[in-house]
């Protein structure tokens, strides 16, 4: 397995914005420095992939990026085929949860993690069905037809399943499953993890802006997002 290809990593994260990216955003979002996002955008200029706007405030870091007109169907087929070598190298990873979070995924349960594009699994329902040591809900997966969770997909480093599968199993809540996830670039075969169902929580209001965070930093769609910030909390 080879490292992340962070050309098209950058490439998927400016065509799944709702809005050109700044340079910030994108170096945010997909978990990259300055100075090798700095790199990436101007070999992508130079091969025509991209461009920039503001350029006239003379600050590459205030830049907003975009794909040209003529470019977006290769650039679409360039990240659809590669994110297609990922899912069959076993790279991809379905967050839903907590770690939607990028502080967490970034700095706790995955460092050297790369966030690629939104996801949606179909045919579940966001369950919050066993309990954190700290207390509140923790949230799970049950299989609802008719029902979907938004998520974001993440790809991970060479030895990343190793690293979050011990993060993630430490309490023993968590089993690891293989699922089809919804992208703008396809279905992708991605991990994830389901909870071991304890019965019926709430999650505490920590939790639950923990997670909100993070589908708000990504950009889940709004009507997800209202929806989350009904959820009632436990005290």
């Amino acid at each position: 397995m080879t490292d992340i290809d962070k050309s098209i990593a950058v490439l998927s994260i400016i065509r799944e914005a709702d809005n050109a990216p700044s340079f910030q955003a994108i170096a945010s979002r997909g978990n990259f420095t300055a100075e090798e996002l700095t790199d990436v955008i101007e070999t992508l200029k130079d091969q025509q992939l991209i461009f920039s706007l503001d350029e006239e405030t003379g600050d590459p870091l205030s830049c907003r990026y975009l794909t040209s007109k003529e470019s977006k169907q290769k650039v679409d087929l360039m990240v659809a085929d590669y994110l297609a070598e990922l899912a069959g190298e076993g790279r991809l990873y379905f967050a839903y949860g907590a770690n939607l979070n990028p502080d967490q995924m970034y700095r706790e349960r995955c460092p050297g993690s790369h966030f690629l594009c939104r996801g949606l699994l179909e045919g579940h329902r966001l369950v919050f069905n066993s309990r954190s040591s700290q207390g509140g809900g923790i949230a799970g997966l049950e299989r609802s037809p008719g029902d979907s969770v938004w998520g974001v997909v993440y790809c991970l480093p060479v030895n990343g399943h190793t690293v979050l599968d011990q993060n993630q199993n430490q309490a023993g809540q968590y089993r690891k499953i293989r699922t089809a996830v919804k992208t703008s670039f396809g279905t992708l075969c991605c991990d994830s993890f389901k909870t071991t169902s304890e019965g019926a929580f709430l999650p505490s209001r920590q939790y639950l802006e923990k997670m909100y965070s993070g589908a708000q930093f990504f950009g889940l769609p709004q009507q997800y997002l209202r929806w989350l910030v009904t959820l009632p909390i436990g005290n």
